[in-house]
């Protein structure tokens, strides 16, 4: 297995002559992360550090920087390397976003979604210190696929699964150092799954706004099937029932989205495949183990529906990724 290389790498402005900081801190956030503006509110910006690191399909940063308003603008779209999801965590004061039509005030420890495919405006008042994340669009969308129905909804940091990633992503970070590049990778998977089950935390569903509403619902049916891949009696008319809903309304729900419930079930077993069949903790399992454990009674059906998405066997598909690596 080759070695992944793990390279923590630290920006920091404070050595550049001061009225050329806010345009230095501009141009390393650009090269950084991806293209976007920059301005001071407050007229004093002097303050700026950025510590980060990668592992395959996520950069981890540190943000301390003095106040700033964050353009992302639609000529940024076109640059090339702008297909992400970014999630800004705020430790010391509130930070405030607007995206899709939506405003979001973050408190401390609050978590949302921002997608850098669209434009955003991000407002920074004070001082503060972000823990970010950067997620590669397509790993986002494999395994969250209603990722674009939660840019710019806030998760309150309080939930104490929007607490578990937090620390988990902040002790990543602390611990960026000392850790290795394999087990860095090894646990993206895992930082993956729970920032899943982070976004899908139940919002209010008393709201008034009937698109609150209906994004609440969203959120429990996509939980409620994360929870029961393992079970092949998944189906609409076992979610109405476990939810209170009707298998009517379920149903409308995915059509709006031009989608089925039935294929979303499948695409979720399949992409939870996907990654047992890569997890170093599953390897001795067979391909009919995998199978079962995401909701396939049958491993030929399970073989059939998998090649239909990937081109592969699921032996295939192990084999060749495994050489990869």
């Amino acid at each position: 297995m080759n070695t992944v290389a793990l390279k923590p790498r630290t920006i920091d402005v404070s050595a550049v002559e001061k009225s050329r900081r806010l345009g230095a801190w501009t141009d390393a956030l650009n090269e950084n992360w991806y293209a976007l503006d920059l301005t001071d509110p407050v007229q004093t910006f002097e303050h700026g550090r950025f510590g980060f690191f990668d592992i395959p399909g996520i950069r981890f940063g540190a943000i301390d920087s003095d106040a700033m308003n964050v353009f992302r603008r639609r000529e940024h779209l076109s640059h090339p390397g702008g297909d992400y999801y970014f999630l800004p965590i705020p430790m010391r004061d509130t930070v405030a976003l607007r995206q899709a039509g939506r405003e979001a005030a973050l408190d401390p420890g609050d978590l949302t979604v921002i997608a850098t495919a669209d434009t955003y405006q991000y407002q920074q008042e004070t001082p503060n210190s972000l823990v970010t994340l950067r997620v590669d669009g397509p790993t986002m969308r494999d395994r969250i696929p209603m990722i674009d129905d939660l840019v710019a909804q806030p998760c309150d940091g309080r939930a104490p699964l929007v607490r578990v990633f937090v620390d988990f992503a902040h002790s990543l970070i602390r611990q960026r150092d000392e850790l290795d590049g394999d087990s860095a990778a090894a646990m993206s998977p895992h930082l993956l799954d729970l920032l899943a089950l982070a976004l899908t935390v139940p919002v209010d569903a008393l709201k008034s706004n009937e698109s609150s509403v209906r994004l609440a619902h969203l959120r429990r049916i996509m939980r409620a099937i994360e929870n029961r891949l393992d079970d092949e009696a998944l189906g609409p008319g076992s979610l109405a029932m476990e939810l209170g809903l009707s298998e009517r309304y379920i149903q409308k729900m995915f059509a709006e989205r031009g989608e089925t419930l039935s294929g979303v079930i499948r695409a979720r077993r399949i992409a939870t495949a996907q990654r047992r069949l890569l997890d170093p903790t599953r390897r001795g399992l067979s391909i009919a183990s995998i199978a079962f454990s995401v909701g396939f009674s049958d491993p030929a059906h399970f073989s059939r529906a998998f090649r239909n998405v990937t081109g592969l066997s699921p032996s295939e598909y192990r084999a060749e990724r495994q050489m990869e690596n």
